[in-house]
């Protein structure tokens, strides 16, 4: 799920990443995906490409700049979709977060059509809530003005649980999108779905 679009129409995924972060707050890694980007439920693998900088405010709160670039591969759709996105993030503890994005040249297929290099912007807020033996409570709301490519915004996020247990995290969540999300992508709206989350971490 990815602000409020199911980017494998609903079916499973299997994802990996690698990171460093380096002693004075750069960082670098990526993330990779199976995926069926819209339109034609087409399969295809997602990769993206990230580095930035974090650095802490304080015992208590930190701040972070992002750039990553979205690629994909064995992508049989008739014309690019590689974007690049600069995020920028508040966080307090591991509890709250806060990061505004914007894509320079976003590229979208939806029922509308094909647009590229068109600016775009997210806005989103996270928090994660800790509960006794390794239980925790998430949620997440985020806010996407798609207005400069199909003159439309919208509402999307979830809410759920998590338990934690040794390098093992097992998540539950169910998501909602607003109707505009449908409106853009059909079935590949996220509204109403419910993921199961299995992380192992290295």
């Amino acid at each position: 799920m990815f602000r409020g679009v199911s980017q494998t129409y609903g079916e499973a995924a299997l994802q990996g990443s690698v990171n460093y972060q380096s002693p004075v707050g750069w960082f670098a890694g990526g993330w990779g995906s199976n995926v069926q980007p819209y339109p034609f439920g087409v399969h295809a693998a997602e990769a993206n490409l990230y580095g930035g900088f974090a650095r802490a405010l304080g015992s208590e709160w930190a701040t972070r700049a992002t750039y990553t670039r979205y690629l994909y591969a064995w992508d049989r759709r008739s014309a690019p979709y590689d974007y690049g996105e600069l995020s920028l993030t508040l966080a307090f503890e591991d509890r709250f977060a806060a990061t505004v994005s914007y894509q320079p040249d976003s590229t979208r297929y939806a029922i509308p059509g094909y647009v590229r290099n068109c600016p775009a912007a997210a806005y989103e807020l996270s928090g994660r809530w800790p509960l006794p033996r390794n239980f925790a409570l998430t949620a997440g709301v985020g806010y996407y003005d798609l207005t400069r490519l199909y003159r439309v915004s919208y509402w999307s996020g979830s809410t759920g649980a998590s338990y934690l247990h040794g390098r093992f995290e097992f998540d539950v969540a169910r998501f909602f999108a607003e109707p505009g999300v449908r409106r853009l992508f059909e079935d590949a709206s996220a509204d109403g779905s419910w993921v199961a989350t299995v992380v192992y971490r290295f």
